[in-house]
């Protein structure tokens, strides 16, 4: 028995939106080329014909197999799947008992490996069917031949799904990794758990590298340095981070419509219960609660958790330090961070002098904006009836909404020690920034790693 590998590559991308996503770069390979070049390192002893369903303008890339051109996309994917059987049963080297496996062209993670071990358990099971499995059936999946006429007879925008799940006893599974089964029709979406400001710096970093950003928060964040977050638009509406808008959603819908003008949409889902519907690349947490809170590491092909309470390769993929010092924003692919020490790191000298947490329980008035000079001694603020002095001098960096519940020993305030440039106070911060740019690393080098044979 041969089995002929089929390559479905001439869908219109309507789910990914207006860009063709094959022409698309992961890891830095573009996505069709790279599934090729996999596919033809297969030398296997049943491999059979190779086949590539592609569109009209398919970019022309290096190729020794059959191309087959679909000139109607628009008839669904049912349709290149009967161009391909079609011209398949007319080589003279096909035979009824062969089978056919299909591949689609948006899985940049799939090794070439894992679709050889699947039809390989495929054929010694002496199922009629074959497919990766994780969390269901995914692709690519692979049909006897008893199976051909039934997928001939496929109609609009359905493909072999359908046929394997009306014979679900006949079906074989071959557990696949969970970066393998992604595909493209969500982008390169990252959802970020916490959108405080030093998770708005990872998301600013990566919105800037091309990344689609979803940033994730609870219903009242109690952030300090709101100039500089993205969780202010759940204040707000909208909000802005150093020329990049944030702007609040309420649905799936609203998410689309806010990605689609280029901007970062911020939703009220402490439970991270999008998951339903978007599929994400990497899910980070970067709540910063010095422990986990929910993420699991099947969440997303790359989970990632900023600071103490993770441990890498265990409820995370990677963890990353958080505390300042010569390992700030180290990537650890085993472990943890080091622990909390209740200590804020030093700037100027100052540490724990720099944070003010609330003497009593109300409602908090200031009398000092961000970004104002203020002294040591002087009041700037009330709880109810209790002054808070400033404990050093410097600039008012960051303040709690003032409608957010204030408890006692919450920290509400602190202070930019540096009297050199005002502006810092309205700047993600060197910290944030550096966090952003060792995660970006990491997902690059994880993307490349990933997208090998």
């Amino acid at each position: 028995m041969k089995v002929h590998l089929i390559i479905l590559a001439a869908g219109r991308s309507l789910r990914y939106g207006k860009k063709d996503k094959l022409s698309e770069q992961v890891g830095g390979r573009k996505l069709l080329p790279s599934l090729l070049f996999k596919m033809e390192q297969m030398k296997k002893e049943w491999m059979g014909y190779q086949i590539l369903v592609c569109g009209e303008n398919t970019e022309k890339a290096d190729y020794t197999g059959i191309r087959v051109v679909n000139e109607n996309p628009e008839k669904g994917i049912s349709y290149s799947v009967f161009l391909a059987l079609h011209t398949l049963c007319g080589l003279p080297e096909w035979k009824p008992q062969d089978a056919v496996c299909f591949c689609t062209a948006d899985q940049p993670f799939l090794k070439r490996r894992t679709v050889e071990n699947m039809v390989e358990g495929f054929l010694e099971s002496k199922k009629g069917i074959g497919c990766l499995f994780f969390k269901g059936p995914k692709n690519p999946c692979v049909f006897g031949g008893k199976y051909v006429p039934e997928l001939l007879s496929l109609t609009g925008d359905t493909g072999g799904k359908k046929v394997l799940r009306s014979h679900m006893e006949d079906v074989y599974f071959y557990p696949a990794e969970k970066e393998e089964i992604w595909d493209m029709d969500e982008e390169r979406t990252i959802v970020i758990r916490g959108a405080g400001d030093l998770a708005s710096g990872v998301g600013y970093v990566l919105y800037q590298a091309g990344y689609r950003i979803l940033m994730l928060d609870v219903e009242r964040p109690a952030c300090i340095r709101r100039q500089v977050a993205f969780c202010q638009a759940i204040y707000e509406g909208v909000c802005t981070v150093q020329g990049v808008t944030g702007r609040l959603a309420a649905a799936e819908e609203e998410v689309k419509k806010i990605w689609s003008d280029k901007e970062i949409p911020v939703l009220i889902d402490p439970e991270c219960t999008c998951l339903e519907w978007v599929r994400p690349m990497v899910v980070i947490d970067a709540i910063l609660a010095k422990k986990n809170i929910g993420t699991k590491r099947d969440m997303a092909p790359l989970t990632i958790g900023l600071g103490p309470g993770f441990t890498a390769g265990n409820d995370v993929d990677l963890v990353v330090e958080t505390m300042r010092g010569d390992t700030l924003a180290h990537v650890y692919e085993e472990g943890r961070a080091l622990a909390n020490t209740g200590v804020p790191g030093l700037i100027e000298g100052y540490g724990k002098e720099r944070v003010i947490h609330a003497p009593a329980s109300g409602t908090i008035r200031y009398f000092y904006r961000v970004g104002d000079p203020v002294h040591k001694g002087e009041v700037i603020a009330k709880v109810g009836n209790t002054e808070i002095t400033a404990p050093i001098s410097g600039y008012l960096r960051g303040a709690i909404h003032e409608n957010y519940p204030v408890v006692k020993g919450l920290k509400i305030m602190d202070i930019e020690p540096r009297m050199d440039d005002r502006e810092r106070c309205f700047r993600i911060s060197d910290k944030a920034e550096k966090l952003g740019k060792a995660i970006w690393k990491a997902i690059t080098n994880w993307e490349e790693r990933c997208c090998g044979n």
